[in-house]
């Protein structure tokens, strides 16, 4: 295998490793939706609401300073089963699960074939099989959660509790960063594949059969003898 066909399948490597960051990054934070809060009955309460996966904050002001909760989303949704959709969120956490083990592995297969010099047509299929394969689980956890968002969240991220005491966020509720890593590795992995795609090209021209290449010369004899 040439030195650029290595160097396109380490690229995939480089890719894949940066996707696992951004999903680490995308889980560990709680920003999938950001929500301003306010108040019928008051012009000067102000309020913050994040949401991520698994956890969250809610920042409410009366008039009297900020009081912080921390929300733990699993139980927001045991509780609060109206608001966010429980079918939902379990599909946006096992498709982001999914293509994190999918890059995962993406990533050791990518190392392992730049690092041979010999041709495995098995370390190829498998890395096609983890991309595409993390592509598809970015995309069902892109889905799930932007139907949870048009659904549930973008008219109100909000418990019963604070929407008794004339809360709400109807309008106010946007997708977050963590939201926005998962479409930076579904380009990222599109290019992964595009890359994987031209180097199978190359190398599968950098092994043609001696007899196709014995064939090519005897042919180009022929035409210039004529």
């Amino acid at each position: 295998m040439s030195v650029k066909t290595r160097s396109l399948v380490f690229v995939t490597f480089l890719g894949n490793f940066v996707v696992v960051g951004l999903l680490v990054a995308a889980f560990t934070t709680d920003r999938w939706v950001e929500a301003d809060a306010r108040r019928h009955n008051s012009t000067e309460s102000t309020g913050r609401v994040n949401l991520g996966l698994f956890s969250g904050s809610k920042e409410l002001n009366v008039g009297y300073g900020v009081r912080r909760h921390d929300i733990s989303v699993p139980q927001f949704i045991a509780t609060e089963p109206d608001i966010m959709s429980y079918w939902l969120w379990l599909g946006t956490a096992v498709g982001g699960g999914l293509a994190l083990f999918s890059s995962t592995v993406g990533a050791i297969a990518a190392v392992l074939k730049s690092a041979s010099r010999r041709k495995r047509r098995g370390t190829v299929v498998l890395l096609f099989v983890a991309n595409i394969a993390s592509v598809l689980s970015h995309l069902i956890a892109f889905a799930c959660w932007l139907a949870q968002f048009l659904i549930h969240l973008h008219n109100n991220v909000l418990s019963r509790e604070d929407q008794n005491n004339f809360w709400y966020t109807t309008g106010l509720a946007r997708l977050g960063f963590s939201f926005h890593l998962v479409i930076l590795g579904i380009a990222i992995i599109v290019v992964n594949i595009i890359c994987l795609i031209v180097a199978a090209y190359l190398e599968r021209r950098e092994h043609r059969p001696t007899t196709e290449l014995l064939c090519d010369e005897k042919t180009q004899g022929v035409i210039m003898l004529y």
